[in-house]
């Protein structure tokens, strides 16, 4: 049986605005185990930003209880957060968020140089990434010397280059041709493949379709649909 990562159990979030509650999510409850690969659909507005962030540790509940590995997120510290953060998930982004002035290596390095004590392998580790993401060849090109779909492969190596539990990914495909876009959604089978744990966020019908299971976010409620 996979080992579960993370549960959500009731989990809700509101808002304040003026007088005003807004609810961006409500009773959230599903489990994330190890090897999934799981798409989070909805338009723009239905609350799947908002689960993103309570996935990545970027904002806390309302209500309800986070788990990871087990263990109440709640009880953490911010700092405590954080470092979960850097060391169990990667993150990808629609808009890359590379350092114009680094080569593809020094980018795809830079999650390990925040750490106080960088692990031992970490050049091992920067190679093993590029490698995994087929920009093995690119390691010296500065990220305005490559096309979309290479920023968002170095993008993808940076996320995993710390060797997370799992990899969450926001619109990855969103700024890219549909060529490039099906390219990157069959890197990131590939990765899950290999053992990768994959949460994608998309407002793409079709995109989502290649996931083994669909968490369908709408007016804050979430509906769970298998492939």
């Amino acid at each position: 049986m996979p080992s579960e990562v993370l549960r959500l159990s009731g989990v809700s979030k509101r808002y304040r605005m003026g007088e005003n509650t807004v609810t961006a999510l409500a009773d959230a409850n599903f489990v994330i185990n190890e090897g999934d690969f799981v798409a989070i659909l909805g338009p723009s507005g239905s609350g799947k930003s908002t689960l993103m962030h309570l996935l990545g540790f970027l904002d806390s509940p309302t209500e309800g209880e986070i788990l990871f590995e087990g263990k109440p997120v709640s009880v953490l510290t911010e700092t405590g957060r954080a470092r979960v953060r850097a060391a169990k998930i990667g993150f990808v982004f629609q808009a890359f968020n590379l350092l114009p002035r680094l080569t593809v290596r020094a980018n795809v390095r830079l999650p390990l140089s925040y750490n106080p004590e960088p692990p031992a392998d970490a050049d091992e580790r920067v190679e093993r990434a590029l490698a995994s993401v087929g920009m093995t060849d690119r390691a010296h090109h500065r990220p305005g010397q490559l096309s979309g779909g290479q920023r968002q492969r170095v993008a993808i190596a940076r996320a995993l280059v710390n060797e997370p539990r799992i990899l969450l990914a926001d619109e990855p495909t969103g700024n890219l041709d549909s060529h490039t876009a099906a390219s990157i959604l069959n890197l990131f089978k590939e990765l899950n493949a290999q053992g990768r744990t994959i949460i994608l966020v998309t407002h793409s019908p079709e995109i989502a379709s290649h996931f083994k299971r669909r968490l369908h976010v709408l007016d804050g409620r979430i509906e769970e649909r298998f492939a």
